[in-house]
């Protein structure tokens, strides 16, 4: 059975799954965000060494990479809850 697209009960699925991709991405890199502040700050041997392992570089790099996703997941889900119509 075809639908018609004009249909209102068609489900918008491209903008059901990109709104589902970008809170994944925002929740990802929410996560890393605060794991990169937790070793930074975090006193316990497991978080220093951590850090240490890490490197001077790869902390700010793994936040960065952090605050790319929060960016990008947000911006997904602006586009799918603000489409044109």
């Amino acid at each position: 059975m075809n639908r018609d697209p004009s249909d209102a009960r068609t489900p918008q699925r491209p903008l059901l799954r990109r709104a589902v991709w970008g809170m994944a991405s925002a929740l990802l890199g929410f996560g890393l965000v605060s794991a990169m502040l937790a070793v930074t700050y975090g006193r316990t041997p497991f978080l220093e060494r951590a850090l240490f392992q890490l490197g001077l570089a790869g902390t700010p790099l793994v936040a960065a990479l952090g605050q790319v996703l929060i960016l990008m997941g947000l911006a997904m889900l602006w586009s799918a809850l603000h489409r044109q119509r």
